[in-house]
């Protein structure tokens, strides 16, 4: 349990920090708000845009600790590439729901706020599983129409996680498989000396 929170934390203080600074570096360079414009309603997520980040960041962190905690054994070559892009696809769309969530519930604070609330979080679940995919995808390829930060941020952040994710998954099993080698070394004086007692006993 303790090895997962650890997993927990390490990969969501990496993957908010550099989301983040992503974010503010991209939209520096290019002056143009890094995450897509929504054409209907509002753009909470350029409003609030570290919200929404912390809520991708949570759901890559779950999926990722679990990964890592779960994993037997590192796999090589195209499998590997796959299991690691795997876990970041997954991340994504796990993440596009509650962001759904999060832009109805800034929809509420600036007052379109109804009777059934509830009803309208609901709602922002299933807009943010079927337009959020759509919504990054789409944003991830230039056009005429489009600005092109959000673009960059996108190929950015999916090459340099990957690389990142990779590198952390394999310093944390070997962190993780080292400690589980120390316990077991640990406790082979103490399984020898009782063996060796058991045998004393039985030769009298």
């Amino acid at each position: 349990m303790k090895k997962c929170a650890f997993y927990f934390i390490t990969y969501f203080v990496v993957c908010f920090c550099g989301l983040g600074i992503l974010y503010w570096l991209v939209s520096l360079l290019t002056s143009e708000p890094a995450f897509p414009w929504v054409l209907f309603g509002w753009n909470y997520q350029v409003q609030y845009p570290m919200q929404y980040i912390g809520a991708v960041a949570i759901c890559y962190a779950a999926v990722a600790s679990l990964w890592t905690a779960w994993m037997k054994r590192r796999r090589m070559g195209v499998l590997r590439v796959l299991e690691v892009l795997a876990v970041i696809l997954v991340a994504l769309v796990l993440a596009c729901p509650f962001c759904g969530m999060l832009w109805h519930f800034h929809d509420m604070l600036e007052g379109f706020f109804p009777d059934f609330w509830l009803q309208k979080l609901l709602g922002g679940f299933v807009d943010g599983l079927i337009i959020g995919p759509r919504l990054i995808f789409y944003s991830s390829f230039p056009s005429q129409y489009d600005l092109i930060a959000p673009s960059i941020y996108n190929s950015i952040a999916l090459t340099v996680g990957y690389f990142v994710t990779t590198c952390l998954n394999s310093f944390l099993y070997r962190r993780g498989d080292g400690e589980g080698t120390r316990q077991n070394r640990k406790g082979q004086p103490h399984d020898y000396m009782e063996k060796r007692k058991e045998t004393t006993e039985i030769d009298i």
